[in-house]
């Protein structure tokens, strides 16, 4: 009974208010419904949380809403602040009308403005410039992004001068760091380094084909993708001579200019021999030409060292200059690579 009784003076003070024209002007305190006009900063505690206009305290309960800006802390289940914020939002689903400086913590998180603090949550979403950091599943930002996103998936369309960390990183401009498994850049500015897997760059990035020759594999065929100075490689190799004819592996390579014509380019990727169950690590020091804008030649030294899964699958290489078994397992080649690229970004 006391309860219902509750609820019935909460609903009379609400229709009271209504049937005046809603006074903006009068604070209302009650278990379901608190109203605070504008300059009257006292907590609000309760189901409902109101405040008319900018207003500086607390508000606590399922639903806060402010009409203005707002400094404090918003706690309940869904907050709303209607112009700038100077605090704090935890919530399931936080939106700030403005700017947020300080922390929004909470399943979705939204800042139509700029953000120069904190996004805490499953999935954060900033308009504007954003110079804080992200923290989520899924982070958003719309404008540049001088701060940090970190999460599954990171979307920039416009420019990153902070860093990306997740599994997908995506923007329009890099100027910084992108570390994930797939990264994508519609351009590449000056500093800009993607790390990853996979690494897209759309301009100023490094995509080419490759085939090559070596004293383990006569036919080699590779796609290197990334930048100049930080590429993946993905390589897939045939000998008919071996019992188990083709290896397929991924490695990492860079490229080192020294002259408009020549660079240095150290290679180093793993292959796998599918049926033998042979593990090769390669690493090669190459000396490269750019033979035209869109031709590339090299060739170096290289060092293989190959793990036998079995005594009787051993590869015999078609010539080498050092070559040790240690034991039934493992065995080091040091032989000779060549190769031929054609570029296929400007």
């Amino acid at each position: 009974m006391k309860t219902i009784r509750t609820l019935l003076v909460a609903v009379s003070v609400l229709i009271s208010q209504w049937s005046y024209g809603q006074n903006d002007s009068i604070p209302i305190y009650t278990v379901m419904y608190n109203q605070a006009p504008e300059g009257f900063n006292y907590p609000l505690i309760g189901f409902v949380n109101n405040a008319i206009g900018s207003h500086k305290g607390a508000q606590i309960g399922f639903i806060n809403t402010n009409s203005g800006a707002f400094t404090g802390a918003q706690v309940g289940f869904v907050n709303t602040i209607g112009a700038y914020q100077n605090g704090l939002q935890v919530g399931f689903v936080n939106t700030t009308n403005g700017p947020v400086n300080g922390m929004q913590a909470g399943f979705i998180n939204t800042s139509t403005d700029s953000v120069n603090g904190t996004q805490l949550g499953f999935i954060n979403t900033q308009v504007h410039e954003s110079t804080g950091l992200q923290a989520g599943f899924i982070n958003t930002s719309t404008g540049k992004l001088n701060g940090a996103q970190l999460g599954f998936v990171n979307l920039n369309p416009k420019e990153v001068t902070g860093a990306q960390i997740g599994f997908v990183n995506t923007t329009g401009k890099l100027s910084t760091l992108q570390l994930g498994f797939v990264n994508y850049a519609d351009s590449l500015k000056k500093g800009g380094l993607p790390i990853g897997f996979l690494s897209i760059v759309r301009k100023g990035g490094y995509q080419a084909i490759e085939v090559s020759y070596n004293e383990l594999f006569p036919y080699n065929l590779s796609v290197k993708i990334g930048i100049p100075a930080f590429y993946t490689t993905f390589n897939g190799s045939f000998n008919p001579d071996f019992e188990d004819e083709f290896a397929v592996g991924a490695g990492l390579g860079s490229i080192i200019s020294v002259g408009p014509v020549f660079f240095i380019n150290p290679e180093a990727y793993y292959q796998y021999q599918v049926h033998a169950e042979n593990n090769i690590t390669r690493a090669s020091f190459n000396i490269g030409a750019n033979l035209s804008p869109r031709v590339q030649f090299v060739a170096g030294p290289s060092a293989s060292w190959i793990w036998y899964a079995d005594d009787y699958d051993v590869i015999d290489p078609a010539f080498s200059f050092y070559r040790e078994r240690f034991d039934e397992n493992d065995e080091l080649i040091i032989g000779l690579n060549a190769a031929l690229r054609i570029k296929l970004s400007k």
